[in-house]
């Protein structure tokens, strides 16, 4: 499983190179514009945590952190029928 990052700078989601290229590392923190970096380093300094903390703080904030979601399976729609009606929501004598 590939871990999903979140810039802090801009809030854009991101998924690192699955090959490492020969250039820069890729910041847990902040994607590759110049403003979000500097936006990470007077994070870092001010809060004098790492750029892996904020990170993984990021992520947890997106809700994007720990397995991948799946959808919910079990009820779906049948084509070309009414939604089922909410709980005490039908209709009655007395409506």
């Amino acid at each position: 499983m590939r871990t999903i990052y979140v810039c802090i700078g801009c809030g854009a989601i991101y998924l690192p190179p699955e090959t490492p290229a020969s250039g820069p590392a890729v910041s847990p923190a902040h994607c590759s514009r110049p403003g979000c970096a500097a936006a990470v380093r007077e994070a870092v300094k001010w809060s004098g945590l790492t750029e892996e903390k904020l990170g993984e703080l990021a992520r947890r904030a997106a809700g994007v952190e720990g397995e991948p979601r799946r959808p919910q399976l079990g009820r779906r729609a049948a084509a070309g029928r009414r939604a089922a009606a909410a709980p005490g929501g039908g209709r009655g004598k007395l409506r």
